[in-house]
């Protein structure tokens, strides 16, 4: 599945190894640069989900970046800086940043707000279905039910997505078999029956005690949300 790529902007080579080292085992992937102008020529030319600056680089300040980013990308900027004054920190927000961390900074804490970053990002793009405990990532194809990745296969994903589009609406058979193998002729249930089972077994799995996907008996399935909870495995 597609990682989320982080740009970090530092001219210490240190701490830029650390925080790449750092974010990369945490499953990122992860791009740096030193100066303002290899910001600009790799925001230019690439797509990045969360952007870290450092606000003191060796060709300017990263406060003159924001507005020349937003050029090419919408994604959150983070800023790092020794400067701990509330002035500082105001001029980094209305520069256009999202956040500001001084210097030092807990790594766990960078990682946490980069996460909460991308995450809210990808709401309002509407890239992210949350359905708490089960999250439904559009961009990497990647499901999550109780802090538990649930690998799926590309039907069953499809599955799943069209059904949480409309949470508590009946989809019928006909539907999901037109839309998710692309098929308008004869509907197969059997073959649609199949991999909502698959599906259901494989978020079984991490969820046990619920059930997002509901049998509507004689039409179809439908996304039941809040979830079904049951001791029961579902037919």
């Amino acid at each position: 599945m597609a990682k989320h790529r982080i740009l970090l902007v530092d001219d210490d080579p240190d701490i830029l190894e650390v925080n790449r080292v750092l974010l990369t085992n945490e499953g990122y992937e992860v791009s740096v640069a030193m100066t303002i102008s290899q910001t600009l020529e790799k925001v230019a030319t690439n797509s990045y989900d969360c952007i870290v600056l450092d606000i003191m680089l060796p060709d300017g300040s990263a406060y003159d970046l924001p507005a020349k980013l937003r050029v090419y990308t919408k994604s959150p900027i983070i800023f790092l800086s020794a400067r701990d004054q509330l002035e500082d920190k105001i001029t980094g927000f209305k520069v256009g940043g999202d956040d500001y961390m001084t210097k030092p900074y807990s790594l766990q804490e960078l990682s946490a707000r980069i996460s909460a970053h991308i995450r809210r990002n990808m709401t309002t793009d509407g890239l992210l279905m949350e359905f708490p405990p089960l999250t439904i990532n559009l961009k990497t194809r990647e499901v999550a039910l109780n802090n538990h990745v649930v690998h799926l296969t590309n039907r069953e994903f499809d599955i799943l997505r069209l059904l949480a589009e409309t949470p508590n609406v009946i989809v019928p058979f006909t539907r999901i078999y037109s839309l998710v193998w692309g098929d308008d002729g004869m509907c197969d249930n059997h073959l649609v029956m199949v991999n909502i089972s698959y599906l259901r077994k494989k978020m079984e799995k991490a969820a046990p005690d619920i059930q997002f996907v509901k049998t509507e008996w004689g039409s179809g399935y439908s996304f039941a949300y809040p979830p079904i909870r049951t001791t029961l495995r579902p037919e």
